[in-house]
């Protein structure tokens, strides 16, 4: 037996384990976590599931919000060799029937208050042999959370894991028909870790900033002592912008050596940074992967709301209570907490780094975030859960020299292509397209669509966009919502950021209506701010000064509500279902 496990995650977790034991890792409303606690626990639980027959690469599905039990349930599935198949907590039966289904898992746990979406399920689920509930269970034979993990051992059981396993099966949104399961490896995980990590320091060091901003921007970045950034920042990938999918294989190389051995990280944890997440769902994305990075870095402590719900003062109490540094949310949870009227009476000058993804940040957006947050550098992620998920970054401190629609220069190879299928030059609007080690094994059980979006070794994005003269992207939208109307096309979010400036209003959904003329024209679905009342005409006046006359509204809808994603992302399928006849 070697000295170190050959499991990729245990090796993490045992490092921290035994390098900070008494080091915190979960903050949860009371309850604080440490190493010393965590790893043991996820220790027993893979040991628990391969007492139930789990074995490598199979799936596991689970469902918790963002919460302890679901950070060392998805570790102990990893450390037991099988694969994460986390579920949005929102689904209900039918949904929860279908990926539980589709994902060919046997063991599900879950939290007793989603019972109500897990249990009528259930008797459909034929593929489950063992439930797990965190809570009282309405299911016969259900195993009690507890004595599920005390049935382990707090040993490694010693699964071999490599860079091109399946870490992670995340399923999409489903907005194109029925979710998709991605498959996202180790490997592509370590390469965003170290790309992100290089990218970051560079450009910290080479922005165009004063000088007094400089310290400060590395001393925000989260980097981790020379053991890790020592190797990375030494090679030529670095200085190459690790672009090309050649640049990714040769950092694989220097990777597999760094990560799997725990003594190399053992410095990391001299700097602890406490990280929140107060909007973005564990089970998306988008804060599932930095999720891997704070257990690759071993010094990120997650703090975690005790709520469900979005509630801006328990967030704005614990960033000032617990001296949070960073903070993850999607466009519509910063929307929230900048527009919260006790938003000033809590101190914020502690958050240095406030990361926005999920969906587009107007520019006034990211203009509110500084004010609210006086110390922050504003990262704008961009890219998509089949990349793992991120494709470019932009920095942003000066309210002066925001970019609308900027999503920063890429971090993977890309190109625009247009509908030709021939490349677009700087300024012309096609689809992007990206290419890069980080990009999916595939979705599971669909190779037909796998080969269909992966055509020639570049992943098809669906999002629109184009190079601004600066090298950097500018999105558009999505290549399906785009509205014909009479010949011209038209893009919804540039419409809806144009009318979310009205004064009155507080969020709008963009949709074409099919019209016999024109082929479709524009619909705004628009919620108006708590008191206020409008007549389409005021709205419509607004627009005819800030678009062209064929993008300007012809009819208008007021809503009380807007459906949203769990992770804050407009259902514009749902709206036109309810909203979109003639």
């Amino acid at each position: 037996m070697g000295k170190h496990s050959p499991n990729l995650m245990a090796n993490c977790f045992l490092s921290s384990q035994k390098h900070n034991p008494n080091g915190e890792v979960i903050v949860f409303g009371e309850r604080r976590i440490t190493w010393g606690q965590l790893t043991p626990r996820m220790l027993r639980i893979a040991n628990a599931l391969i007492k139930l027959g789990v074995r490598k690469d199979e799936k596991v599905a689970f469902m918790f919000h963002n919460t302890p039990e679901f950070i060392e349930v998805n570790g102990g599935i990893q450390v037991a060799g099988a694969v994460p198949a986390p579920m949005n907590f929102r689904f209900i039966p039918k949904e929860v029937e279908y990926q539980g289904a589709h994902c060919d898992a046997r063991v599900f746990i879950y939290d007793s208050i989603w019972s109500e979406a897990v249990e009528p399920a259930a008797p459909r689920l034929s593929n489950i042999e063992h439930f797990v509930c965190l809570g009282e269970s309405g299911l016969r034979g259900a195993i009690a959370y507890e004595e599920f993990v005390n049935s382990g051992q707090a040993s490694d059981p010693r699964v071999p894991t490599g860079p091109e396993d399946v870490a992670v099966m995340i399923y999409t949104g489903g907005t194109t028909g029925f979710p998709k399961g991605v498959m996202l490896t180790y490997g592509a995980h370590q390469l965003l870790f170290a790309t992100l990590l290089s990218h970051a320091l560079i450009r910290a060091l080479t922005m165009d900033m004063p000088k007094d901003r400089h310290k400060k921007v590395v001393e925000a970045l989260p980097i981790p002592a020379t053991a890790i950034t020592g190797p990375i920042l030494r090679t030529r990938l670095v200085k190459n912008w690790l672009k090309t999918p050649a640049a990714f294989e040769r950092l694989k190389k220097r990777l597999s050596g760094v990560f799997t051995d725990p003594d190399q990280a053992k410095m990391t944890y001299k700097r602890p940074r406490k990280y929140m997440y107060p909007s973005m769902p564990f089970f998306h994305d988008a804060a599932y992967a930095n999720l891997m990075m704070g257990t690759l870095m071993g010094n990120m402590i997650y703090v975690l709301p005790e709520t469900v719900k979005f509630d801006p003062d328990l967030i704005l109490a614990t960033v000032e209570r617990e001296q949070v540094e960073a903070m993850y949310n999607v466009p519509t949870g910063w929307k929230k907490l900048v527009s919260h009227p006790d938003r000033k009476k809590y101190d914020t000058s502690c958050i240095r780094l406030a990361f926005t993804g999920g969906g587009s940040c107007p520019q006034a957006l990211k203009k509110q975030i500084i004010e609210l947050f006086p110390s922050a550098l504003v990262f704008d992620v961009f890219g998509q859960t089949e990349m793992t998920p991120a494709t470019s970054f932009r920095v942003d401190f000066d309210p002066e020299t925001i970019q609308e629609r900027s999503v920063g220069k890429p971090i993977v190879d890309f190109k625009v292509v247009g509908e030709n299928g021939k490349e677009m030059q700087r300024g012309e609007v096609g689809e992007i397209y990206y290419r890069s080690a980080t990009m999916m094994k595939g979705y599971y059980k669909d190779e037909e669509k796998s080969r269909e979006t992966m055509a020639d070794g570049w992943l098809k994005s669906g999002d629109l966009g184009y190079v601004d003269e600066n090298g950097e992207i500018r999105t558009v939208d999505r290549k399906q919502e785009c509205i014909n109307s009479g010949g011209e096309k038209i893009f919804p979010l540039e419409v809806e950021q144009i009318i979310e400036q009205h004064p009155k209003v507080d969020s709008a959904c963009v949709i074409g209506v099919p019209d016999e003329e024109w082929g479709a024209t524009v619909r705004a679905v628009v919620v108006l701010k708590q008191g206020e009342q409008m007549e389409a005409r005021e709205l419509q006046d607004f627009c005819r000064g800030e678009m062209a006359g064929y993008k300007i509204p012809r009819s208008v809808i007021f809503v009380e509500e807007l459906p949203y994603s769990p992770v804050g992302k407009m259902l514009r399928q749902k709206v036109r279902d309810l909203y979109g006849k003639p």
